[in-house]
């Protein structure tokens, strides 16, 4: 499985049932597009973290905006 894969299915689970598996796209805003608000951007984080045994500064996931710069970021640590 890729990384956009894992991810993906990641936003699905945050989003409990409430995003279709199309509306996720690289070029997706997390916050707009998928409606993600702060307690779902933290939630996507820690299960982001726990799925890729990764750690990410604070400034790190701030600077996420898209679908594609959370998988470039995680792939860029793996």
């Amino acid at each position: 499985m890729t990384t956009a894969e894992k991810v993906t299915e990641l936003i699905l689970k945050a989003k409990k049932g409430k995003l279709a598996a199309t509306e996720v796209q690289p070029e997706s805003v997390l916050r707009d597009d998928l409606k993600f608000d702060s307690l779902g951007m933290t939630e996507l984080l820690v299960l982001t973290e726990d799925c890729f045994k990764l750690q990410f500064s604070i400034k790190e996931a701030l600077s996420v905006k898209t679908v594609g710069e959370m998988v470039a970021l995680i792939d860029a640590r793996l």
